[in-house]
C-alpha cells in the first residue's frame, strides 16, 4: 500500500543556544518539517511508498522543501506551487526537549489546496490516506479535504488522522472541537495525544474517545509523552510501553510514531479490504505499536524533523 499524506510542508526554525566568543545567544536553524510531510518522509525512510499532497511558495524555502522531499524519495507529483508563501514555524525547546510554537501561516501556500488539486489524485484500496486536523482549519481546506475523504470512502481507501491540534493554524480555534469530532468519526485510524484531547474536550475527552470507538473507528491511539500508549480497537484495548531514550527534541516524535505504524501496516496488509480484520487481532496491534514506539524513541533522540526520522536500520539496531 502507498501512504498518501495530505497537508502542510513547512520550515521549522528550531531555536538553539550557541556560544560565540564566550557569549551565549539564541539562533534559529531551518529544518524541513510539517506534520503530514514528516509522516511521508518517515514512511519513505523506512523503505515504504509515500506521497504528499501539498503546496509550497515560489520562494527559496519552497524549493528547498521539494528538493529535500525528493531526496528522501517521497513522491512529489501532487505538490504544487502557490502564490502564497511557504509557511514557517519557530520552535523553541525547553530543557526536556518539549516544544513551543510560533506559526507564520498568514497567506501560507498550503492553505491554497483546492478541489482541483485533489480531484485527480489516484485513490484505491491500495492507498491509505493520512491527514491531520490542520487540513480542516480553514473553510477552503475543509472543502478540499472533505472532497478527498468522500473519494476515499467511495473506493474503500483507508483513512488515518493524527489530531495534531495546533490552534495557531485555525482561523477560529473555537470551531476546532466540533469540526475535528466530525472528521474523526469518518476515519479508520485516529492518533491523538492526551494533551490535545484535554485541550479540545476537557473533562469529556474520555467520552469523546468512546464515541469515536462506537462510531466504528477501527483503531484509536492515545500517546502521552514517555508514558505508555493507550489503544482501543474493535476487539480489544490496552496499553503499550514506550522505550526509554534520551530526549533531545520532541518535534517529530508523533510523526515518527504514526509514520512507523503506517509503514508497518502497509507492509502487513495487501489492501484496505483486509484492514479491519487485521486490526481486530490484538497481536497485530502490539506488533504495529512495537515498530511505532521504536520510531518515536529514535526521533526524540535527535534534533529536527526529517533529519530525526529513523531509517529501517535504526529500528533494527534497537533490537
Amino acid at each position: 500500500m502507498q501512504i498518501l499524506c495530505l497537508g502542510e510542508v513547512l520550515v521549522d526554525m528550531l531555536g538553539q543556544d550557541v556560544e560565540q566568543n564566550g557569549e551565549s545567544s539564541r539562533m534559529f536553524r531551518p529544518y524541513a518539517g510539517g506534520a503530514p510531510a514528516n509522516v511521508a518522509v518517515a514512511v519513505a525512510k523506512l523503505g515504504g511508498s509515500s506521497a504528499l499532497i501539498s503546496k509550497v511558495g515560489n520562494d527559496s524555502f519552497g524549493k528547498m522543501l521539494v528538493t529535500t522531499l525528493k531526496s528522501y524519495e517521497v513522491d512529489d507529483r501532487f505538490i504544487a506551487t502557490s502564490e502564497g508563501k511557504t509557511a514557517l514555524a519557530f520552535v523553541d525547546l525547553d530543557e526536556q526537549g518539549e516544544r513551543t510554537f510560533d506559526f507564520y501561516v498568514e497567506n501560507a501556500a498550503h492553505k491554497d489546496i483546492t478541489n482541483d488539486d485533489v480531484e485527480n489524485v489516484a485513490l484505491d484500496q491500495q492507498t491509505l490516506l493520512h491527514l491531520c486536523s490542520g487540513s480542516f482549519s480553514t473553510a477552503g481546506l475543509r472543502t478540499s479535504t472533505t472532497t478527498l475523504i468522500q473519494r476515499a470512502h467511495s473506493c474503500d481507501a483507508p483513512l488515518c488522522m493524527d489530531i495534531n491540534f495546533r490552534p495557531g493554524f485555525w482561523q477560529d480555534p473555537t470551531q476546532a472541537p466540533a469540526i475535528i469530532d466530525n472528521a474523526a468519526r469518518q476515519m479508520n485510524i485516529i492518533k491523538a495525544s492526551h494533551e490535545e484531547l484535554e485541550a479540545l474536550y476537557g473533562e469529556h475527552a474520555s467520552d469523546k474517545v468512546q464515541q469515536w470507538h462506537e462510531a466504528g473507528v477501527a483503531l484509536i491511539l492515545i500517546t502521552d509523552g514517555g508514558q505508555p500508549v493507550s489503544y482501543i480497537s474493535t476487539a480489544s484495548s490496552g496499553s503499550f510501553a514506550v522505550p526509554a531514550t534520551s530526549v533531545k527534541d520532541t518535534t517529530a516524535a508523533g510523526d515518527a510514531f504514526i509514520g512507523g505504524l503506517l509503514y508497518q501496516l502497509a507492509a502487513s496488509v495487501s489492501g484496505g479490504a483486509q484492514l479491519e480484520t487485521f486490526l481486530s487481532d490484538n497481536d497485530n496491534i502490539v506488533m504495529l505499536l512495537d515498530v511505532a514506539t521504536r520510531c518515536g524513541a529514535v526521533a526524540v533522540s535527535r534534533f529536527g524533523a526529517f533529519d530525526a526520522l529513523p531509517s529501517r536500520a535504526d529500528i533494527i539496531s534497537t533490537d
